[in-house]
């Protein structure tokens, strides 16, 4: 049985349409016919088209909508980039997604290979960093207060990542500078950007024996765990530990200098110019696969940062030092209440670690908050890093600590912000 038409034609007058074939007019004459026929497609509303008629409206309706989409997109675009803070820093054609690998600081003139350690600044060198000037001692370390004379003791040594080398401050207003000025004692800034909580154990190793400091601080913020369970990042590999026993095994040194990369660079060296992609990328949290720089050892960085706290005890020891560890108040601009619960958990986690091991643990999260930094965190941090404010209140926390005496801090109580033994 033939499939049913949507329409039905009267045979006679189908017939007395055949008049019109030789004039032209006979198809005419059929859509009259279909039109006024009970039941007919045309008679709902739905209309037929002759053989050389196009659908009116289609390609135009298409070509609206990509307008429109591609119209959306430009303005998110223009919207993201105006709030971007760091928009006017960087050239207006600059791939996220892989600039990082070019313009990473860690790649910077004043860094240098290390087989051990990964990076470490150049003795003597000096340059900017994030407009600001930023200048090396000849064993490495970051300058700071060169009119001033050494004291005479121990000196007090800090490792650390970005926070304590110095994140777009002057070498002066680097905690560690503020720190000497606020004790008197000589302090050795030995941070050094984009480092995880395993190379700062790593580089006190190789410091402590030849400074013989009298105290060794290791400050950290929470994603310097996740750092340490990495094998590279931002492109650059990186030395990581795994647990192994009750302690750590080294791996990956020495640090090798092939270069990172994926399958999908190439997708990345174009799509990596929006910065609304970005945006939307990183709320994602689809770090990885928008990044792709990043090497992952699946290792439990909770237990690994335990274990890092016991191998940094065990230097301490050895080295008769006092051992600190601080860690350092996350910008919480943005940040939802579920994961700045999730970012204390962890520093409190390792902090107690720190303790059970007989360091001192100094948590500066509720220093911060009577400070007034959850109000204006504009004076406090500025590209996630702390300004010369924010350094300031951190070095008054950690002699506060160091002292074991009540340093004034503005809008800090008796028992905020120091941690004890």
């Amino acid at each position: 049985m033939g499939a049913q038409l949507p329409f039905r034609i009267d045979l006679p007058v189908l017939f007395d349409c055949d008049r019109y074939a030789e004039t032209g007019r006979a198809w005419r004459c059929l859509m009259s016919t279909v039109e006024k026929s009970p039941g007919s497609a045309m008679s709902r509303g739905r209309k037929l088209h002759g053989p050389r008629e196009a659908r009116p409206g289609l390609w135009g309706g298409l070509a609206l909508s990509c307008a429109s989409i591609v119209f959306c997109l430009l303005v998110g675009e223009a919207v993201v980039r105006f709030l971007d803070p760091l928009t006017s820093s960087r050239p207006f054609l600059f791939n996220l997604a892989t600039g990082h690998r070019t313009q990473n600081p860690v790649n910077s003139p004043v860094m240098r290979y290390d087989a051990t350690l990964g990076h470490e600044p150049v003795g003597g060198a000096a340059g900017t960093l994030m407009g600001q000037p930023v200048s090396f001692s000849a064993d490495g370390m970051r300058n700071h207060n060169l009119p001033a004379p050494p004291a005479g003791e121990p000196p007090i040594l800090a490792v650390g990542d970005s926070f304590t080398e110095g994140w777009a401050v002057k070498d002066d207003d680097a905690w560690p500078a503020y720190l000497a000025r606020d004790t008197g004692r000589r302090v050795l800034n030995a941070g050094v950007r984009g480092y995880g909580l395993d190379q700062m154990v790593l580089r006190a190793e190789r410091l402590a024996p030849r400074f013989k400091p009298q105290a060794i601080i290791l400050a950290f913020i929470e994603d310097d765990m996740n750092r340490a369970g990495l094998a590279a990042r931002h492109a650059v590999h990186k030395p990581y530990f795994r647990p192994s026993g009750d302690g750590l095994e080294l791996h990956n040194v020495p640090v090798p200098t092939t270069p990172v990369s994926g399958p999908l660079d190439p997708a990345r060296r174009i799509l990596g110019y929006s910065y609304l992609l970005d945006f939307i990328m990183r709320q994602l949290g689809g770090y990885d696969l928008w990044y792709g720089d990043s090497i992952k050892t699946d290792v439990d960085t909770n237990l690994l940062s335990c274990r890092l706290m016991q191998r940094f005890a065990a230097l301490a020891k050895r080295e008769e030092a006092q051992g600190v560890v601080v860690a350092f108040r996350n910008d919480l601009t943005g940040v939802d209440t579920r994961e700045a619960a999730r970012l204390r958990w962890r520093i409190t986690a390792v902090l107690a670690c720190a303790r059970d091991a007989g360091l001192t643990a100094l948590d500066t999260h509720d220093g911060f908050a009577a400070a007034g930094a959850d109000r204006e965190s504009g004076a406090f941090y500025f590209d996630r890093h702390f300004t010369a404010r924010g350094n300031a209140l951190a070095a008054k926390l950690i002699a506060s600590t160091l002292e074991g005496a009540r340093v004034p801090v503005e809008g800090l109580t008796e028992k905020q912000g120091v941690g004890k033994q």
